[in-house]
């Protein structure tokens, strides 16, 4: 109505004419916003979406033809008086009607355009909340697996001392029972205090003490850090436990150095322990407790983390660096 009232001052005459377009114009708007896109070039069927463009672009062109027509027959009679709006010529209809329809076509593909990025994400959501479940569930099965290990190798320690009936076994249940505690309450957090994880460390350490007697040579080096640094619990356990395994000189004299220091956002924590041989060595690269951390820590800090391994004739050394505000 707006292109044929242009040049018109008749708008009563413009809208009796647009009227008798409106059903071919909706009709062919629809059969492409509802049919032929949605079947042929959303489903990139671009042979047939042409091809039955064609037919729906003819069928509608001639009834264009037939509505002009009749519009001019309901709107001013058999009277030509030379006037509006056939004299435009069929072109400018033609021309007025298909921008209409390509009007109502642009809004429907931009709908379900919308309406598939929209879903998209929707699904990507889903997806991505399914891998977190997952990573949750196989990070909690995990520390089950670190728990056990730690226990077992533990309680064969402690084992040892009953049958030989040494006095430290008391003393060495205590310390147990108190990290029984840590791994009860603390583990099935997130994170856990800093200066908590390194008291575990210590009575873990005071633990295998009672075990090597003068046999171990243990050098422990922390430095001030703030109480409110939290991070993953037992993170470090599997490498100091690899080290008591592993690690002894060739005179049976196990030497571990422990250094811990933060060094502007990133925590470092340095473990090297004496080994006797090169067999040792790589086979302290194995095991439960070494794999599962590495897999945590994928999984925790993705690529912000750094962790280097250095294998010498005398000593193992394993360097872990991790962002403190992660």
């Amino acid at each position: 109505m707006f292109f044929f009232a242009i040049e018109d001052s008749d708008l009563w005459l413009s809208a009796q004419f647009s009227l008798a377009l409106m059903p071919v114009t909706i009709g062919t708007t629809y059969t492409f916003s509802y049919t032929l896109m949605p079947n042929y070039l959303y489903r990139r069927k671009y042979f047939l979406f042409g091809l039955y463009s064609f037919y729906a672009l003819v069928i509608s062109a001639s009834l264009i033809i037939f509505s002009a027509f009749y519009g001019y027959l309901l709107s001013v009679g058999l009277e030509w008086e030379g006037s509006y709006p056939v004299s435009k010529g069929l072109t400018f209809i033609f021309f007025a009607v298909y921008l209409v329809i390509a009007f109502g076509c642009s809004l429907s593909l931009t709908k379900s355009y919308f309406k598939t990025l929209n879903k998209n994400e929707e699904l990507k959501n889903t997806l991505l909340e399914n891998e977190l479940q997952l990573k949750i569930q196989e990070l909690q099965y995990l520390k089950m697996q670190i728990h056990p290990h730690f226990l077992f190798n533990t309680l064969n320690t402690i084992y040892g001392l009953a049958l030989t009936k040494k006095d430290s076994a008391p003393g060495m249940i205590l310390k147990l029972a108190d990290l029984l505690d840590y791994i009860l309450y603390e583990t099935n957090k997130n994170k856990v205090p800093l200066h908590r994880e390194i008291q575990h460390l210590k009575d873990y350490i005071e633990l295998e003490n009672l075990r090597f007697g003068n046999r171990l040579i243990a050098e422990i080096s922390i430095a001030d850090f703030s109480t409110d640094i939290e991070i993953p619990p037992m993170l470090f356990l599997p490498f100091l436990e690899n080290s008591f395994k592993h690690g002894k000189s060739a005179e049976g004299i196990l030497n571990i150095k422990w250094k811990l220091e933060i060094i502007e956002d990133q925590l470092l924590f340095l473990l090297k322990n004496s080994v006797p041989a090169r067999k040792e060595i790589l086979d302290q690269n194995s095991g439960i407790g070494l794999e599962n951390i590495q897999k945590r820590l994928k999984y925790i800090y993705g690529e912000a983390y750094g962790l280097e391994v250095i294998t010498t004739k005398k000593s193992y050394s394993v360097l872990l660096k991790i962002p403190i505000n992660f």
